[in-house]
Parts: C-alpha cells; structure tokens; sequence
C-alpha cells in the first residue's frame, strides 16, 4: 500500500506536471470510486497538488478540491499531447482529465480500493481530512510533539503506534518496520517502556527513513508505480520482506495488530 513517501513523490511529479494546466474534460469510467460529478470542472485550472499524509490533494481554481485516496494499488499515468494510454492501462482506468495542451493525466486502480472524491470548499476538504494525525514530514511534527503524541497512546505497542493514522499520519507498515529497526526498538514493546532517549532517537530514525524514501521515490515491492517509473527505496530495505538483518542475524516475523512485522531479535530490544 502506498505510504508517505510515495504520496510525496507523486504530488511532487503532479506538481511539475499538472500545474497551471487548463482541465478540458473529465471522464468518469468508474462511479463506485470517482465522483460522479467530476465532469463538471471543466475549464477549471489546477492551481497547486498538496498532501496530509497518504492523501493527495489536487487544487483547482474557485475554491475546488479534487481529494485522490491512492488506497492498495491506485497509480497515475500522464500522456503528452498525441500519446495514447496502452490498452492494459485503459482495463484499470478510473477518471481521466484531458488538458487544453492536450496532455491527459488517469488515475487507475487494479484493486479498486482508492476514492477520489470533489470537494467544493476548503472547510469542506479540512473536515474531510480531518481525522488524519499529525503529517510526519510537516514542521510541525517535531520531538516534543512526537512525545505527546506517544503519551497518548501509552499502553499501546509502539508499532501500532507508529500506524495509527489517527495518530501519525502517513506511516503505514513497511515503514514502520524500518523506522523500529533502524532505531534499534523492538516492535512490541509498549511505548510506557521507551526511555527518552529512545523516543529521540526513533523520532530522528522516522525522519531519516520517510526522507531517504522520498529521494528514491518510494518503494516499489509490488504494484507501486509513480508517474515517471517505479520507486528505488526497495533496495535500501533492511528487514521488510528481507530474511536476515544488515548485520546478518535471522529475523523473526509475526503479526502485530494484525500486520506481519520482521524484526531481529538481537539488534532490537
């Protein structure tokens, strides 16, 4: 499923890509996930893409808002002017927005677990976004806040609380998992355990990993796509899908909140 740093890199090649274009037409091909009345921002210019965690947010003109929930499989393709999307593509496209330069952007989803959704004002977007946590590449999440924000959850196991989207929003499971291990905290230790310097030094590891994915434009391990290619934080992984840790120990591998997690049971305490 799609996490933090491949919404980032998406919106970071929408930006590049879409703004400032004009919007011709929209087709809608799937109504269970595409609002239907998508058509009727024709005309409409995308001033800006934002993000709050894994949710992509296209800005139009007039106060509109097209709000792209990627859910496990939901990809985008942009064609240039006279490039026509493949035929095994068109089979999982969902909503097109044809431009006057005459370049087209689709949002597919093999799966069809994604939403995209228009909003008509930005009250309207902010309630909807409005159960998401703190987004954890945002200033505001800082050591202090990261330290609240545990406290709250106390009694939980530090690994759901790194998922809790409610919590912290745009860390999902693989990486979580990086993030524990690179901070060297076992996965289902209750946060009342963590001493401050572990706090601290898991709040510079989620920073660093969520970052580093952002450079190599997420992680592909098995439908994820960006707009340009696919993701190179795969081969950074250190215990996701991976048999032993980089110092060579086996990892043991378990399901936690219902999410399998790999972790060593030496490096990790």
């Amino acid at each position: 499923m799609p996490e933090l740093p491949e919404a980032e890199t998406i919106v970071q090649q929408l930006r590049r890509k879409v703004v400032g274009k004009a919007i011709a037409s929209v087709v809608v091909r799937d109504r269970k996930i595409a609002d239907a009345r998508l058509p009727g921002i024709k005309s409409a210019k995308i001033s800006g893409v934002s993000r709050k965690g894994k949710a992509i947010i296209l800005e139009l003109e007039k106060e509109r808002f097209v709000l792209i929930r990627l859910g496990m499989t939901g990809h985008f393709h942009y064609y240039l002017k006279g490039a026509a999307s493949p035929a095994e593509e068109q089979k999982y496209e969902v909503v097109a927005f044809s431009f006057h330069d005459g370049s087209l952007l689709s949002y597919n989803d093999i799966r069809r677990f994604g939403r995209v959704q228009l909003f008509l004002s930005k009250e309207t977007v902010r309630k909807a976004l409005a159960k998401l946590g703190i987004d954890v590449l945002s200033s505001a999440f800082t050591l202090a806040v990261f330290r609240k924000l545990l406290e709250k959850r106390n009694k939980t196991t530090i690994k759901m609380a790194l998922m809790d989207q409610a919590l912290l929003s745009g860390i999902g499971n693989i990486y979580a998992q990086e993030a524990l291990y690179r901070a060297r905290i076992d996965p289902r230790r209750k946060i009342s355990t963590l001493s401050a310097a572990e706090v601290k030094k898991l709040y510079a590891a989620i920073i660093g990993v969520l970052r580093l994915a952002v450079k190599k434009h997420g992680t592909t391990v098995e439908n994820y796509v960006h707009i340009e290619g696919s993701g190179g934080f795969q081969h950074y992984l250190q215990v996701y899908q991976r048999e032993k840790c980089p110092k060579g120990h086996p990892l043991k591998k378990e399901y936690i909140g219902g999410r399998g997690t790999s972790y060593c049971t030496t490096c990790q305490r």
